[in-house]
């Protein structure tokens, strides 16, 4: 198993399938819903956004995650901070440390353009998720009530310092 850098010239079709997979039994499973592989590749183009992918020694695709600078808008701060906003292995790898893999190369990434911080949010409750932030060193953050779809479903963040 390795990482390397998505490249858009493979187009995302890959990348929707999987997460699809990823996400088809979670309260987020309709990722259009969510998240915009076209919003990804002009961040990625604009060097606000890094995609990592985890493919097999066959090349098959295991896993990506994205992430991409808070907002420049906020100064240094907003480059300073990363946001991870999607990490989607296939459900037959989890618990193979394909996720850890794909966070420590996002991490390195980031910290290679500048980041000192990096968050995740996900649902308030999705107890699985935030034990494996946690196991690789993000901390609470806190969490916002009602932060996405409206009422009753709050949202938790959790932050690492990346130095």
């Amino acid at each position: 198993m390795r990482t390397e850098l998505f490249q858009y010239k493979d187009g995302t079709k890959d990348l929707e399938i999987l997460s699809g997979k990823a996400f088809q039994s979670s309260a987020d499973s309709d990722v259009t819903e969510w998240f915009s592989f076209k919003e990804m590749k002009t961040a990625i183009e604009t060097q606000r956004g890094i995609c990592v992918k985890a493919v097999s020694g066959e090349g098959n695709l295991l896993g990506f995650v994205y992430s991409q600078q808070e907002s420049p808008i906020n100064g240094k701060e907003g480059l300073e901070k990363w946001v991870i906003i999607i990490m989607a292995v296939d459900p037959n790898m989890t618990g193979q440390g394909v996720g850890t893999l794909l966070l420590k190369e996002i991490e390195k990434q980031a910290i290679d353009k500048g980041a000192l911080k990096m968050f995740v949010y996900t649902n308030k409750g999705d107890d699985k998720v935030v034990s494996f932030y946690q196991k690789n060193g993000y901390s609470d953050a806190g969490w916002v009530k009602d932060y996405q779809y409206g009422s009753n479903n709050s949202a938790v963040f959790l932050l690492k310092y990346l130095s």
